[in-house]
């Protein structure tokens, strides 16, 4: 058996996308609070891209809360350090999931972080409301703060 052939599950006990990730790093989030009371104690990581996503933001904070590549990437690390991306099966066959449920524009990339959550068989944690109906159809296992 190959490495391609074979993928390891992830060791979270949860899976967060980009908008609980940034609640949960940024201590001036609203929703701070919520989520790091609901993932303390938890192995965490972050879903598919949103590793990708949650780096792009914090690099581009506005002012004093902007990190250097360097340290938003140690941050990435230390907090959530079983991210888990969409492993090459799931993968090859996302476009045609994604396009099954009709999703479309900018929901795409909610869905693959969606599909990487679902890949792992873990519950994904978010903040993003907007997102629930792609979530919903992809019939990703998701709890919303």
């Amino acid at each position: 058996m190959t490495s391609e052939s074979f993928e390891l599950p992830t060791n979270a006990d949860i899976l967060l996308d980009t908008s609980a990730a940034i609640a949960l790093v940024l201590a001036s989030s609203e929703l701070h609070g919520s989520i790091s009371k609901r993932t303390h104690g938890l192995i965490l990581g972050l879903s598919g891209h949103a590793a990708f996503e949650t780096y792009s933001v914090l690099t581009r904070l506005p002012g004093a809360q902007r990190l250097s590549a360097r340290t938003a990437a140690r941050v990435i690390d230390e907090n959530f350090p079983a991210t888990h991306q969409l492993g090459a099966r799931a993968a090859a066959s996302a476009l045609k999931t994604i396009a099954a449920a009709n999703i479309a524009g900018g929901s795409v990339y909610d869905g693959l972080v969606g599909l990487a959550a679902k890949d792992a068989g873990t519950v994904l944690l978010s903040c993003d409301r907007r997102a629930q109906p792609t979530y919903a159809a992809l019939a990703v296992a998701t709890e919303f703060v």
